[in-house]
């Protein structure tokens, strides 16, 4: 007799399952940010289900592969205390462990490894938001899957799976650092992709070609390449490596913080107290080598009229692009923070009171000529004409404090206010108060 199964009893846990990917943050991005999302993550799955029908699995591969996994976990659960920075692009070294593994093992294994790595960063590690951990790990799936096949494509003759001795060894290691570099452009080609389409205004200079990354970017290719090469002649001699590794990653989740501290998080600038103590520094130079220095406050005029239109998320996006446009136009060498509110600081060594002024004015004027666009949200659509008004002090004289300058352009800024707004207005030390000049 057949069983009668009773409606819905089977489809409750579909449902569930159902209700719990309606839920997923993923859904609520913007496209084609969520296209490309989904894109990427969806082409890694594929590729990583195809690869183990075409490899020839090895033991000893096999072996290889989960002792340098088992590194990676020891890396992660090393540093879980150090509290990750969000935001920006992060350098863990777990690409070590990958382009180890794209040299020394089948492309699978380099498509793969990612997953478990992953997964037990999502499990101990409970931050941020899990599809940005699952893009960033699709997109090293992908890297370093392309970076294994580039180098098992080579001949032997200039690498193959031993370094050997001579000049072969130095192909083989600069085959393994081309490969690490392919892997680099990959990755960072589609984070560089989704920031951009998450935040228009993201200054990838900021994240990818400062000094730091830089550095940073290069010692861990190194780190990877000799390790590399280690494994491909030994693989016992890795956990030689380990150590130095997990420090080495320690060292640099926690200067990723120092540096990210003394930003603002709204504004990508210098937050208020950073700004001021290298504007002491800088201060205290200047005078003790007789050289020039001035300093301008800027305040947006009527600022508070766009947080009242489209609310403070909105109005946070306007202030980062008045922000940016303020960054953007200034010099390398100027020193430019959030003060607060909506008030920005900028101090520009080795410069008298008419070059502040002048650099003040163009700034005001293209700030005045460009409109600021909301381009997502529930404000998306929304354009804003702001402007600014602007107070510049110089220190002319060696006989006053670095607040006393401030409060002397804070001074200047409200005679520009005073008359009228969309101004600059200009006090420098020798002219005294009533040597205000507004224009």
């Amino acid at each position: 007799m057949a069983a009668i199964r009773r409606p819905g009893v089977m489809t409750i846990p579909y449902r569930r399952v159902a209700d719990s990917v309606s839920r997923w943050r993923v859904w609520s991005l913007a496209e084609p940010l969520r296209a490309l999302v989904l894109g990427v993550v969806a082409v890694a799955v594929a590729v990583t289900s195809i690869a183990p029908a075409r490899t020839g699995w090895r033991p000893s591969d096999m072996a290889i592969f989960l002792a340098l996994v088992g590194c990676g976990l020891i890396t992660i659960e090393s540093s879980r205390g150090v509290a990750e920075v969000h935001g920006t692009v992060g350098r863990d070294l777990q690409t070590v462990w990958y382009l180890t593994m794209a040299i020394n093992l089948p492309p699978a294994y380099a498509l793969f490894a990612p997953v478990p790595l992953c997964a037990y960063r999502l499990w101990r590690v409970r931050s941020g938001f899990a599809y940005r951990r699952v893009y960033s790990n699709a997109t090293l799936s992908l890297a370093y899957g392309a970076a294994s096949l580039l180098f098992h494509a080579i001949p032997r003759s200039v690498a193959g799976p031993s370094p050997g001795s001579g000049m072969h060894v130095l192909t083989w290691t600069g085959v393994a650092a081309g490969a690490g570099a392919l892997a680099w452009l990959i990755n960072n080609g589609f984070l560089l992709a989704a920031i951009k389409l998450s935040d228009r205004g993201a200054r990838l200079r900021d994240l990818f070609g400062n000094r730091e990354a830089s550095t940073s970017d290069l010692i861990e290719l190194t780190l990877a390449v000799s390790l590399s090469l280690v494994v491909a002649i030994n693989p016992v001699l890795m956990a030689l490596s380990l150590p130095s590794i997990v420090l080495y990653r320690r060292y640099l989740m926690h200067s990723q913080l120092v540096a990210q501290a003394r930003i603002d998080d709204k504004t990508g600038l210098l937050n208020a107290g950073t700004w001021q103590h290298e504007g002491e520094v800088e201060f205290a130079r200047a005078q003790r080598t007789g050289t020039p220095l001035a300093i301008a406050m800027i305040d947006i005029d009527h600022f508070k009229t766009v947080n009242d239109t489209v609310g403070h998320p909105a109005g946070d996006r306007v202030l980062r692009g008045i922000a940016s446009a303020v960054r953007d136009d200034l010099r390398g060498y100027d020193l430019t923070g959030r003060y607060g509110g909506d008030e920005f600081a900028i101090l520009f060594p080795h410069t008298r009171a008419s070059e502040a002024r002048r650099i003040s004015e163009r700034l005001r004027d293209k700030i005045a000529g460009d409109p600021v666009v909301i381009e997502d949200g529930s404000h998306a659509g929304y354009i804003f004409r702001l402007t600014v008004s602007i107070g510049v002090a110089a220190a002319d004289s060696p006989c006053r404090s670095f607040s006393e300058l401030i409060a002397t352009a804070d001074a200047a800024l409200c005679q520009a206010k005073r008359a009228g707004r969309n101004r600059v207005g200009v006090l420098s030390d020798s002219a005294g108060k009533d040597g205000t000049r507004v224009s």
